[in-house]
């Protein structure tokens, strides 16, 4: 968000409002709206504020609600750099806003494959599988080592039929494994963390962006947060819901809960001609000037090189090289989009994006649409972004080629191929090249 300075402040003002103790004391009493304004008075106020910002937002403190020390934040930090896995849910919201819901779970959105890693760590820590009743009459029963080994070993060509959340009506959802732990915070508690499983041929970013509304559109990866939607969240306190979702009862009583939260549930944004709309029609880019993007401390977090070497190629994480498009229109031709095409009338919101997936790709990529795209598995054929694609199909032929019969398409699972490499980096720098020169608008990377 951009800062303007308005007014000058006294050094004697700028000294009590960026002196820590007064801070620390007088700073969480506003809310993030205030805390903003706050930071607009002039150069001193927002240096205060920028200086609080560390304590206020610390991550390790807020996971050490669930992981308990922080020796347990930063292995589970490490594992989030590994596997691509996020926070997401109210437990984010929870951080952007600084704020406790007593009784909210941790919802962790893990790749169905990295589904053994991060299971067993939450087993390692202490907490206990809760089996569903349908998972307790399958034929693994109350095995949750069987249940986390099915889910990592499913693959696009042998998955099963994901489950739907009924609260948020997600797609891209492969299975859940709910763990609880029993612990003492100020009255005996239990503790509640959901293993999400997404899809395959998905990514974890997929389930935000199919949420019920724009309120949890919130997200925290192992090195930064991201607020999708913070002025309609943070300051107008609204959330905007997509299509006609809000008729389905489940997905009231999401709305109800936020509700009594002090949320306000908008059905569509302010008019297109209002100098502040709850959302601004077009391409965004995860980490954009419309999000709230918070750098957490990564201090003690064990990050992979090939993480590292991606950040440093492209210049910021590549999570916050994609994104998604916000619209008011059904596209002319099929895409990925919340809400589904049965659930949506013209002049609602509608966000879409392309879904790409490559064995060449650690992870699919979520892309805005542009043209006329067509939603993509496994095979790229999409017209959004022909250079990126046609990098794509040459590379993956020759990872094969080099690989041979190491490799075998009826699993695709090449990351337990001896030598095969992963272009995420560098597909990414094609598809911000080639979408400037197809709009003229640079991108958030270049």
């Amino acid at each position: 968000m951009e800062i303007d300075y308005f007014v000058p402040l006294s050094s004697s003002g700028a000294t009590v409002l960026s002196t820590s103790t007064i801070a620390d004391i007088l700073y969480p009493q506003l809310s993030v709206a205030e805390i903003l304004s706050l930071s607009k008075v002039c150069k001193a106020t927002y240096r205060a504020v920028k200086a609080w910002y560390p304590s206020a937002y610390n991550i390790n403190n807020h996971f050490k609600t669930f992981l308990g020390t922080l020796k347990n934040v930063l292995a589970f930090r490490g594992l989030q750099a590994i596997t691509g896995t996020i926070v997401s849910g109210s437990q984010a919201l929870q951080f952007f806003d600084r704020t406790y819901y007593p009784g909210s779970d941790l919802d962790v959105y893990v790749p169905c494959r990295h589904a053994s890693a991060i299971g067993e760590f939450f087993l390692s820590i202490g907490y206990l599988f809760k089996p569903t009743s349908l998972q307790s009459a399958s034929a693994f029963g109350s095995d949750c080592k069987r249940h986390l080994d099915d889910l990592s070993s499913r693959t696009p060509n042998g998955t099963v039929p994901g489950q739907e959340i009924q609260e948020y009506n997600w797609r891209f959802v492969e299975g859940v494994i709910n763990f609880t732990k029993e612990v003492i915070l100020g009255d005996e508690e239990t503790l509640k963390v959901q293993l999400i499983a997404v899809e395959p041929q998905s990514s974890p970013l997929t389930c935000v962006l199919h949420f019920h509304s724009s309120l949890v559109m919130n997200l925290i990866a192992h090195d930064r947060a991201y607020s999708l939607f913070p002025r309609a969240t943070f300051i107008k306190r609204t959330g905007v819901t997509f299509g006609n979702s809000g008729r389905l009862e489940s997905v009231t009583k999401a709305y109800n809960k936020y509700m009594m939260r002090n949320f306000k549930i908008s059905r569509d944004p302010l008019p297109p001609s209002s100098r502040n709309p709850l959302l601004v029609y077009g391409d965004r880019w995860i980490g954009d000037r419309q999000s709230w993007t918070i750098a957490l401390d990564t201090a003690g977090v064990t990050i992979p090189y090939w993480v590292k070497e991606a950040n440093d190629y492209l210049g910021l994480p590549l999570l916050a090289c994609q994104g998604f498009s916000v619209r008011n229109t059904q596209p002319r031709q099929p895409t990925v989009q919340n809400p589904a095409p049965k659930h949506y009338q013209n002049g609602d919101v509608l966000l879409t994006f392309e879904l790409v997936c490559c064995t060449i790709l650690r992870l699919p990529l979520v892309l805005p649409i542009s043209d006329s795209p067509s939603r993509s598995y496994m095979w790229p054929r999409s017209t959004s972004y022909p250079v990126m694609y046609s990098f794509m199909i040459r590379q993956q032929r020759f990872e094969e080629e080099k690989v041979g019969d190491a490799f075998s398409r009826r699993t695709l699972r090449p990351e337990t191929v001896p030598g095969w490499q992963f272009w995420d980096a560098e597909v990414l720098q094609y598809v911000h090249r080639e979408y400037t020169a197809r709009t003229g608008t640079p991108t958030i990377c270049l």
